[in-house]
């Protein structure tokens, strides 16, 4: 590890993560195992000509930022923006799009900045928002750490190494997207959509059978039991009724009528919190991951192996218990006691 610093003829990368809920120390200057350094404060200076082209309104928002990503390599060419700046972006972006899977940020809005420095000074290039990261109302909001942070890195250089397998692991791409999709979305029966495709993704369903091999094989990935047999029944009939422009909640009509919507905001987190899990478990164990190489690898998987080598080599299970029903929330969506 080295210490931070500008260097003459480096581009850059800033990623600025603004009010985010956080426990990482004020002044903080970590660096992680990929080279990304994390700090508390914009690392870069704003010059007067960049001040007047952003407007008082994002620079205030910049200067919200409490979390900031950062990452710089030498280059032969600093003044023009080109694909170098993209990849520190593009590297910057993964790290922030993982994060999500262990805990939906609580966070006002997130910025990347390119540029470079080259005659003494940081010259930003390019801004740009990224889309907004949502939880689900209801939920209980986790603080940002370096922990989690670290962790958000080796799971994007593990997207990175599949990168080049990409034919191979489609699938995982392809779900891990649609997952990425439904964290942003405004309105919980169109996140509890996205996550049933995401899992569907992963559990290689047969056309007919889909809702049966959904609540069966989803029990490799949670804790099985009746009573995760009943939220995953109700959780994939949320998704078609959802799909089929039905009122969302017209499955939950065995809970009291004053419940249902809690009822249903319960099923969209716990299916968020599993299908997030499972990606991650995918991503941080080799061995898990080979079982979803390619749909043959897939079809062995769930086709040829029975319950109990499944979940063996499986290994970890999720609790959906463990997302508890919330009858009380504040203004913003958080879980109130």
């Amino acid at each position: 590890m080295g210490s931070f610093g500008f260097h003459e003829g480096e581009k850059f990368g800033v990623l600025a993560i603004e009010s985010v809920y956080s426990t990482i120390p004020e002044d903080a200057a970590v660096q992680l195992s990929d080279g990304t350094w994390v700090h508390t404060r914009l690392p870069v200076e704003i010059g007067s000509h960049w001040r007047e082209w952003i407007g008082t309104l994002r620079l205030e928002r910049l200067q919200n930022s409490n979390v900031i990503l950062f990452r710089s390599e030498s280059s032969t060419n600093p003044q023009i923006l080109d694909g170098q700046h993209q990849q520190l972006g593009r590297h910057l972006s993964v790290i922030f799009y993982t994060l999500q899977l262990s805990g939906v940020l609580e966070y006002e809005g997130a910025r990347l900045l390119l540029g470079s420095f080259c005659d003494g000074d940081s010259q930003v290039r390019q801004m740009s928002e990224l889309e907004l990261f949502r939880p689900t109302r209801g939920y209980t909001r986790t603080p940002l750490t370096t922990a989690r942070l670290e962790q958000a890195a080796h799971f994007r250089q593990v997207l990175a190494d599949l990168e080049s397998l990409r034919s191979s692991f489609e699938r995982v791409f392809e779900g891990f997207n649609v997952l990425m999709d439904g964290l942003k979305q405004t309105h919980a029966r169109d996140c509890v959509h996205q996550f049933v495709r995401s899992l569907e993704a992963l559990i290689l369903p047969e056309a007919g059978a889909t809702k049966r091999q959904f609540v069966h094989r989803c029990q490799t990935f949670a804790k099985g039991g009746i009573a995760t047999r009943t939220v995953l029944e109700e959780a994939f009939d949320l998704r078609s009724d959802t799909e089929h422009l039905h009122p969302w909640d017209r499955s939950l009509q065995a809970h009291p009528a004053n419940q249902t919507e809690d009822v249903a905001l319960q099923r969209t987190r716990q299916l968020e919190a599993l299908v997030c899990f499972a990606y991650s478990r995918i991503l941080e164990n080799s061995a898990v991951r080979e079982h979803f190489r390619n749909e043959a690898a897939q079809s062995n998987f769930w086709r040829q192996m029975d319950d109990a080598s499944r979940r063996a080599a499986w290994g970890q299970q999720f609790d959906l218990a463990s997302v508890a029903l919330v009858r009380n929330h504040d203004q913003w969506g958080r879980a109130t006691t």
